[in-house]
């Protein structure tokens, strides 16, 4: 079955990248700030960034044949949980919904509008590495 998530990172050309996660659901938003944490170290240079951001998210699954999946502009597989989108422009993380009404999807509508809008910083306060946590 899995427990599975879809993250994602918006460019500042307006494409999302989207990141399929079978074993994330409900820590999604928490790899998502780890990885948003971890990426600021080159919050200027968006291909880094958004390298670093991808990287982490898919964290030690780059071998495996199944888990995780990449998908621009498009979600790769359904997940049930809200989808945490960071915008490279904003600096911010929206939270989603999937769209699952067939007419807009052919439409190439992907996700609902925010529900949820959260400056990173409030973001990572309320997702990211908690006291006692590595950040590796």
């Amino acid at each position: 079955m899995g427990d599975r998530a879809n993250v994602g990172i918006r460019t500042s050309r307006g494409d999302i990248v989207f990141i399929y996660l079978h074993w994330a659901g409900e820590s999604a938003n928490e790899i998502v700030a780890k990885a948003i944490s971890h990426a600021m170290v080159r919050d200027g240079d968006e291909s880094y960034f958004t390298r670093i951001f991808i990287s982490r998210v898919i964290d030690t699954d780059w071998d495996k044949e199944t888990g995780v999946g990449i998908a621009i502009n498009e979600i790769p597989s359904g997940g049930g949980y809200d989808i945490p989108i960071y915008d490279y422009l904003t600096k911010t993380v929206g939270m989603y919904k999937e769209v699952t009404d067939r007419a807009r999807i052919h439409a190439g509508e992907v996700v609902d509008d925010t529900k949820i809008e959260y400056p990173r910083d409030m973001y990572l306060a309320n997702f990211g590495i908690r006291e006692g946590e590595s950040s590796t």
